[in-house]
């Protein structure tokens, strides 16, 4: 493809949710600006890659040295191409949703700027998970996902199963009510960046699911950040933890 065909194409797959660098010359920031149908609902768009990378290598310093890489409700595969970035092994992700998996797959085809050998991208729902059959994974990337799901605890579960060494959970969470609740919520399943099932429930701070991640299993968490102070017009928001099968990994 010649460089305007490649934004074309980038284009026409939109909206993006992330954007990832290409070509040397080409990223998906070329559809930031693109009106799309408004059945997508509103789309984000972050550049997410180094805050993402200088996380990891905070845990593993010489890069992940060809650990294996598992991302649940991965939309494009964004982390996965960054974790080839710095080490990673064997890497796989899904999300429910076909939409983000045919972005990935053309950016497993057309991505020039780093590697993508050992990433494969499937289109699953988590509850499936466990009928793939898949080995544990070194790394787990649990982004964004957690606050999409009718029953979290399974689907932590699932997750915390496929785990070797470190968990990485991102999530949105409930303010205004006391840390150690989960809250429910109804979501409208159409729009991109809903969830699939059409409830879901938010935690209300860093407490339930650090006790959740202890009795799954976990040695250690460590809570990276906790944005809770919001305006009186806002009831959401949002942290992130880390959570270590052995002990000492997140010292």
């Amino acid at each position: 493809m010649t460089a305007e065909e490649l934004e074309q194409a980038l284009i026409q797959l939109g909206p993006w949710h992330h954007e990832i660098q290409v070509t040397e010359d080409v990223s998906t920031a070329v559809a930031r600006d693109v009106e799309y149908a408004p059945i997508h609902g509103p789309v984000s768009f972050l550049d997410m890659r180094q805050a993402y990378q200088t996380k990891l290598l905070r845990v593993f310093p010489q890069g992940l040295e060809g650990r294996s890489v598992l991302d649940c409700g991965c939309n494009c595969g964004e982390s996965l191409f960054w974790a080839k970035e710095i080490g990673a092994g064997e890497c796989f992700g899904f999300d429910a949703r076909e939409h983000w998996i045919k972005q990935g797959r053309f950016l497993l085809e057309h991505r020039t700027v780093g590697p993508t050998e050992g990433i494969r991208l499937e289109v699953a729902d988590l509850y499936a998970l466990p009928d793939l059959r898949l080995d544990q994974f070194d790394v787990v990337l649990f982004h964004g996902l957690f606050y999409h799901l009718p029953d979290p605890v399974m689907g932590l579960r699932i997750a915390a199963d496929h785990t070797r060494e470190l968990l990485v959970l991102d999530t949105s969470t409930r303010s205004r009510l006391p840390d150690g609740l989960l809250a429910l919520q109804s979501e409208r399943n159409e729009v991109l960046l809903h969830g699939v099932h059409g409830v879901s429930w938010l935690p209300t701070g860093p407490r339930v699911l650090e006790t959740l991640l202890t009795w799954l299993g976990f040695r250690d968490t460590k809570l990276l950040w906790w944005q809770h102070e919001v305006d009186e017009s806002s009831e959401m928001g949002r942290l992130e933890l880390l959570a270590a099968k052995a002990a000492g990994l997140l010292s």
